[in-house]
């Protein structure tokens, strides 16, 4: 008995894998039969083809030259995050304004130089964050809105905390990278930020020239301490050897030396208050697909008559197949 009940569901099994490929193989023909009849109506397909040409030509505007693109990657100085994401939604309001003068008189930008839309995101880097002052909450907060995909996704807050940046810029044909020069301009002429500016360079130089000058100090007190081990006398300066502990002069010699190096890569990096990173093949045309609707449209037609026509030869297969049953 169990032996029949075996080989009863064997059976079943390949009765129903039989049907299932019975069913494929029609699918299939039906498929292939739709794409040779598609094939065959080169008349129709002709005229499809033309009309998306028509329509691609009359949506074209023969007169306005194609569009750039420029990923620009920047670093944002004494913290004006907050200052730059509102200035890009400025821009944007002022696009959709059609503000002219906006463009020509702050922007200084030519007649013939346009943005056609300008945005801005971060550059995630867990450095900066570690390196900023950060509340519990804070980091709780940050730590589960990432996502590992593509990139992160954070909260909204921390996203004008960061260093580097990326502005994506699409900009008329007749642009060059003096048009990305004069974005940048635009952000870097704020008063606020020249006067910031300012104070930080000489807030640099200052340290700088105080490190050097304690530098030479501590070589002048080493030398007299060397001088005095062998018995060599100074008129100038008296040293109590006991009070001298030269290993710690000469780490405090390098600290100093060390912060000065870090200093003067701060300064080259804290010039303006937006520091172009990428500064050379910015501008790259944009020639895609959707640009081009001469192309776009026909693809786009013939596209939809192979789909309508694979689901006609469908619908007639499974109404003869109900008609049947």
């Amino acid at each position: 008995m169990k032996n029949n009940f075996k080989e009863n569901d064997e059976l079943d099994i390949i009765i129903l894998a039989n049907k299932l490929k019975q069913l494929f193989q029609s699918i299939s023909l039906q498929i292939f039969r739709s794409i040779k009849t598609f094939l065959t109506k080169w008349k129709l397909i002709g005229a499809i083809v033309l009309v998306g040409l028509i329509l691609g030509y009359l949506q074209t505007d023969t007169d306005s030259p194609k569009s750039k693109e420029a990923t620009i990657l920047v670093k944002i100085n004494f913290d004006a995050g907050n200052y730059i994401y509102s200035e890009i939604e400025q821009i944007n309001r002022k696009i959709l304004d059609e503000d002219q003068d906006f463009f020509t008189q702050e922007m200084k930008l030519n007649n013939d130089e346009t943005i056609d839309e300008i945005s801005i995101f971060q550059v995630i880097d867990i450095k900066d964050i570690v390196a900023k002052d950060i509340q519990a909450n804070e980091i709780r907060a940050l730590f589960e809105n990432l996502e590992y995909e593509d990139g992160f996704s954070v909260t909204e807050g921390f996203k004008y905390d960061y260093d580097y940046h990326f502005i994506k810029v699409y900009v008329s044909n007749n642009s060059s990278t003096a048009t990305i020069n004069k974005i940048i301009d635009y952000f870097n002429n704020n008063p606020l930020f020249v006067e910031l500016r300012e104070r930080n360079l000489q807030r640099i130089s200052s340290i700088i020239f105080d490190n050097k000058e304690t530098i030479k100090q501590i070589d002048r007190i080493l030398e007299h301490y060397t001088k005095a081990e062998v018995g060599i006398k100074s008129p100038q300066l008296y040293i109590d050897n006991k009070d001298i502990r030269p290993n710690e002069l000469i780490k405090t010699k390098i600290l100093l030396q060390n912060e000065n190096e870090e200093l003067k890569e701060e300064n080259l990096k804290s010039k303006d208050t937006v520091m172009l990173i990428n500064k050379a093949n910015v501008l790259v045309e944009n020639d895609s697909l959707f640009s081009n609707k001469m192309v776009y449209y026909p693809f786009l037609f013939l596209f939809i008559f192979l789909i309508v026509s694979i689901l006609i030869g469908l619908y007639s297969y499974l109404d003869k197949l109900d008609r049947v049953r």
